[in-house]
Formats: structure tokens, C-alpha cells, sequence
């Protein structure tokens, strides 16, 4: 079983026109489309199909009577920049060989790389940092 990451290096190495995933619908989070990241130099269109719509595309392709096909209209637009950025803190006070990094994230998505969560760290970080600026000015 390979990621969808390598699936999208097989489909350039082999030269399909588009890349259709779907889910085997097994349980019922199986069955909606998912957003799935296939990195950045991924050059294929890809498309994530609901269940229903991705295995009635299979049994097609596998009666080659009905000579299945499917055509794709793509449409690009390019997104404006946003601003990010780092918090940066130091205090008036403390040993300055001693430093505490505290970090979060805020950019994840399902099915994306790495971790998907709900925003929670980035929020108890904030709480941390207006608690301890309370501390510091009293």
C-alpha cells in the first residue's frame, strides 16, 4: 500500500493525463472526498471523488463495452500573499543564557502533512502569553 504521495510519482513516471482517488467506503468516514496533499512538485491534476461517484467510474472501467471516459475542465487563478509571521518575545528581567521556546501551529488541514488540530495550541499559547505579561507587570 503506497501514500497518495506516492501514487502521484507513479502516475508522472507513467504519464497519466489526471490522478482520481477515492476512498474504498468501508466505514462511513471512508466515503466523503478528502483533501489530500501530494507536495509541491506534483505537476498532475488530481481529484479526490466521493465513494459512490469513484467506484461507479471503476465498474465503467472495467466493462470495456461501456468505454469509460472522463474529461476535466480546470480552472487556475493566482492567490495574493498573505502576511505570516513569528511572536517574539524577551523580558526586562531573568538570566539571558535561559531561554524557553514555545511554539505552535496554526496552518494545518485534513489529510494535509503532519498534524491536524483545532487550533488548540496556538490558542493556550496566547493565554500563556497574556498570563505572563500580567506576572511581569505586577
Amino acid at each position: 500500500m503506497c501514500t497518495y504521495r506516492d501514487k502521484a510519482k507513479y502516475a508522472t513516471k507513467y504519464k497519466v493525463a489526471a490522478i482520481l482517488f477515492f476512498n474504498d467506503g468501508i466505514s462511513p468516514e471512508r466515503v466523503s472526498p478528502l483533501e489530500v496533499n501530494l507536495a509541491q512538485d506534483n505537476v498532475i491534476p488530481a481529484l479526490f471523488l466521493s465513494f459512490s461517484v469513484g467506484q461507479s467510474l471503476a465498474n465503467a472501467a472495467l466493462n470495456l463495452s461501456t468505454n469509460a471516459n472522463v474529461q476535466l475542465a480546470i480552472d487556475t487563478k493566482d492567490l495574493p500573499n498573505f502576511p505570516v509571521g513569528n511572536i517574539c518575545a524577551d523580558t526586562p528581567t531573568g538570566d539571558p543564557t535561559q531561554t524557553i521556546v514555545i511554539g505552535s501551529h496554526s496552518d494545518s488541514k485534513a489529510a494535509g502533512a503532519g498534524i491536524n488540530d483545532n487550533g488548540s495550541g496556538t490558542a493556550a499559547n496566547l493565554a500563556l502569553a497574556v498570563t505572563l505579561a500580567r506576572l511581569f507587570r505586577s
